[in-house]
Parts: C-alpha cells; structure tokens; sequence
C-alpha cells in the first residue's frame, strides 16, 4: 500500500490517544495550537502531543523543546511536507488512536476527550472521524454598504473582530463528480449547519484515526506532499469497507490556509497534480478518463483565451508533467489497492457529489 504503518497498538499500554500536529516556519502559531492541547478536559483519557518539526528555519523545534517539555518533539531532517511530517509521527505511535491537528488550529477544551468517546462508541468499520472545524476569525452579517465580503449557504459575511458570528471551515471533506474535492459546510452559519453524520472523507485539519485501521490500509502517500492526501487515505478506506463519520461535538477553530497560501502557485500545483494522483489511484476508469480529459482541455482553453496570467498555465503544465512522472507508482498503487479492495471503485463513487449540490444539510 501507499506507505508502510508501524506496529499495530497494543492496547493495554501507552496513552488512550495521540495528537500529532506538523509545523513548519510557524513558531507562534503551533505553541497556540499546544496551549489549547494543554488545556484539554481528558475526562481520564491519556493523551500524548507528539510535534513534528519539518526542519524549520526560525527556531520553532527549539522553542518547542525549551517551552513545552511534556511534548514529544521529532525534528525531521528536511521539509517532508503535511504527508511524510504526519507519517514520521504515526509510526511511532502506540494508542488505538490518533489525532491530527494542524499547527494553525486550536482545539476547544472538549474536543479531544469528544473525538475519542465517540470512536469508542462507534462500530469498528468506522475508521475515522472529522471534527467540527470553524473559521477562527469573527464575522458578522453583510451590509451593502459593505465593499468586501464572502457568501455561503446562509447569507454574505464580513470579517470582524467584534462579530459574533462563526463560519464552517470544515465537517470533512466531500468529494465531486466532477473529481474536486471540497470541505463539507464552507462558509455556512455554524448554528445551521447540522450535516448528516456520514461523510466521504476527513480533514487533515482536525481528524482521529483508528491505528488498526491504518495498519491495514497504509499512512499518507508522501509523494503527495501536500493537498489531497487526507482524501486519498480517506477513500482508500472506504475502497477497504471502512466508513468516515464526522463528531460534531469536537469544535476547532482554524486560521484557514495560515500555514500556506491559498491560491499560490504553490497551492495551484500541488493542489492540481495531487488531484489528478489521486484520481488515478482511486477512481474508476471512467471517472479518471473524464476528469484528466477535461483538465487538459481547461489548460489548452486557458492558454488560448489568455484570460489567467500566463503563470497559471504554466502551472498547470508542470501539474500534468509531475503526475505523468508519478503515473508508474500511481499505477501500482492503483493495482495494489484493487486487490485489496473489498468495495469496488464504482459502489464508492456513489458517494460523490455533484458540483453545486448542497455541502450537507441545513436547518434553523
């Protein structure tokens, strides 16, 4: 499978639970992100923090190590990005489960002690579970008046300091038909957004895994680096028969896209060649045809009407070479996944969503 897990956990020994978040050049950020791991209401539970620091160049591992020694901190040797940072740590890790938390979340008090009594409580097949991430930043409603503002399923919004008003980053993620992948509830009004319980797939953002689960079925695909790799874990459990759920009693609060900038052309590449990655391995026939069909008419029709900066194009063509490079590797994992796979290809893309539909459901 896509990267080799460690040992499976031994139960009777080691904490309940491990909270494993990766950071990068973001020192102030991630001693934010402990401090509410340090604040946990555990309700009994043991709970190790393990940090990965991805080499970092601003001193983040050792202020971690100076500020915070109840920590277990592991300096990786190079940039190893959201996939191989989070794999170094789950390696090692000895609880039934594990959380991911990123470096630029903060968990309310009860979110952990929330994430791991509802694993507890649910059927073994249930493999993961996404927590309730909220934008961290206040809004407020709209006026007209108003010069900026973002929409979503509920109304238009502005960024205050002084609203009241909490938008959704996140109850896991949904995957299209069209072959994006997108956070369930984006933008919508956290007091209305009561999606169903099931969902394709987690977050790397805020999310517990069931270690057995992962043993059977591989960690994060490092060639990913980063973007997509918590869809591609995701759907390889459930071509494995295993389900995703979302627990929304575990609240973080997110400084969305803090730790990257969203929209780079960082964002754009890794977020177009991993796209394509993991269509390959995951998909059907048909849906990988349709979707690599309509992404090389895009970038042709992009290229031709010239109306993005030439850069976009550019982009778009390193994304389609890097993933024709990665194609042999994509292709064995594709066969390895098949073998193993105890749901076929086209019962999982019953799950997809088309573009436009409702990201969950919504009441007053």
């Amino acid at each position: 499978m896509t990267s080799g897990a460690g040992p499976q956990p031994d139960a009777s020994v080691g904490p309940d639970v491990t909270v494993v978040t990766v950071t990068y050049d973001a020192a102030d950020l991630v001693l934010t992100c402990l401090d509410s791991l340090a604040g946990q209401q555990l309700d009994g539970l043991r709970m190790e923090v393990v940090v990965v620091d991805n080499a970092s160049s601003d001193g983040t591992a050792d202020l971690v190590a100076s500020r915070r020694p109840d920590v277990t901190l592991i300096r990786a040797g190079a940039n190893l990005g959201f996939a191989g940072g989070n794999n170094l740590a789950l390696r090692t890790v000895r609880s039934r489960y594990a959380i991911l938390l990123n470096n630029d979340a903060t968990a309310r008090p009860e979110a952990v002690a929330a994430l791991v009594r509802a694993m507890d409580a649910a059927d073994p097949s249930v493999a993961a579970m996404a927590a309730t991430v909220l934008l961290a930043e206040p809004f407020r409603p709209a006026t007209e008046d108003d010069a900026s503002s973002v929409g979503g399923p509920d109304g238009r919004w502005v960024a205050d300091p002084d609203g009241t008003d909490h938008l959704v980053n996140s109850t896991g993620n949904e995957m299209r038909t069209d072959g994006f992948g997108m956070d369930r509830g984006w933008l919508a009004d956290a007091r209305h957004h009561h999606p169903p319980r099931g969902v394709f797939g987690v977050s790397g953002a805020a999310a517990i895994l069931r270690m057995s689960a992962l043993h059977e079925v591989g960690l994060f695909d490092e060639r990913f680096f980063m973007y997509y790799e918590d869809t591609d874990l995701s759907w390889r459990l459930r071509l494995a028969g295993y389900r995703v759920e979302h627990c929304p009693g575990a609240i973080v609060d997110h400084v969305h896209a803090a730790s990257s900038g969203e929209g780079s052309e960082f964002f754009r590449f890794h977020d177009a060649r991993n796209r394509l990655a993991l269509l390959t391995k995951c998909g059907s026939g048909r849906l990988v045809a349709r979707c690599l069909t309509r992404f090389v008419v895009t970038t042709a029709s992009i290229a031709l009407r010239r109306r993005q900066p030439g850069w976009v194009v550019r982009t778009r063509l390193r994304a389609l070479r890097s993933w024709a490079a990665m194609l042999p590797h994509l292709l064995r994992e594709r066969r390895a996944i098949g073998r193993s796979a105890r749901v076929a290809r086209r019962e999982v893309e019953r799950l997809l969503v088309p573009p436009g539909a409702p990201s969950g459901g919504y009441r007053a």
